[in-house]
């Protein structure tokens, strides 16, 4: 449920629960990503004598069939995606688990979110348009006016214009897990209303997640220098299944972002104490 009191981000809190999630829910995001691949490696297979011949691949000699086919392979991939993001934010956020082809989920719930998908890109795009414009055609358009003052002024509003696009992008994806859910009160107007005035918090969040991840990377970089100190067989089997894990949790930690911030802004306390 949403209102109309505004609510502030707990920065700390929200990566709390989504590093938790990932954790919580490993072997189901597992699941869910090898059910797709089973169905796929024999489209892949296919797909790959069919361009290839069963060859080395030659990108360079393919034919408009072999790029379509390509082309399809890779949307399909793309909604797989979906369907997983979908699956997972129930079960992070519902404690819904599939049953059946639920798995493989590609009903309403799959492409309203592709939909609300496609107008965050949209709405991207537009930032990334604007600050483009600004850094390459303002700037030398007002150097005479402005002389060598046009070039950092250009990149400082470029600046704010990166800053109001993730601040957008944190908003937006809040209704990204709505949808996934299937909660229709939480609409884009709703989610806009609900999470205004949370640009510091959303900072603070940030700032949090990175420092997550460059963890995260820092100790998968100490894992591939160790096995490359110590030649024995069982060192590297260890460090790369290490480095995969924290790869793998990585990806699923920023997945579980938008249901984080979802869980706070639309849940009443009741709820979230569930």
């Amino acid at each position: 449920m949403t209102d109309d009191i505004r609510k502030t981000l707990p920065p700390m809190g929200a990566i709390e629960f989504a590093i938790g999630m990932a954790l919580r829910y490993f072997f189901f995001g597992l699941r869910l990503v090898l059910t797709w691949a089973v169905l796929f490696l024999p489209v892949l297979a296919l797909a790959w004598f069919a361009v290839f011949g069963g060859a080395a691949p030659d990108l360079s000699g393919l034919r408009p069939l072999d790029i379509a086919v390509m082309a399809v392979f890779a949307a399909a991939a793309l909604f797989a995606t979906f369907s997983i993001a979908v699956n997972w934010h129930r079960r992070v956020l519902l404690d819904e688990r599939p049953r059946g082809l639920g798995w493989v989920r590609l009903d309403r719930v799959v492409w309203r979110y592709v939909f609300g998908l496609l107008l965050m890109i949209m709405v991207m795009g537009l930032y990334a348009g604007a600050a483009y414009g600004v850094a390459a055609l303002a700037a030398p358009a007002l150097a005479p006016q402005l002389g060598p003052a046009a070039q950092p002024l250009a990149i400082a509003v470029a600046v704010l214009l990166g800053l109001s696009a993730l601040f957008t992008l944190y908003r937006l994806s809040s209704w990204l897990a709505a949808i996934a859910v299937g909660d229709k009160s939480y609409t884009l107007k709703a989610a806009w209303r609900t999470t205004r005035k949370n640009r510091f918090a959303y900072l603070g969040f940030t700032f949090w997640l990175l420092f997550t991840l460059a963890l995260a990377g820092g100790l998968g970089a100490g894992a591939f220098f160790a096995q490359q100190a110590f030649p024995e067989p069982w060192v590297k089997a260890v460090a790369f299944v290490f480095i995969g894990i924290l790869g793998w949790l990585s990806i699923f930690l920023v997945a579980t972002v938008p249901a984080s911030h979802y869980r706070h802004f639309a849940f009443s306390p009741e709820e979230e104490g569930r």
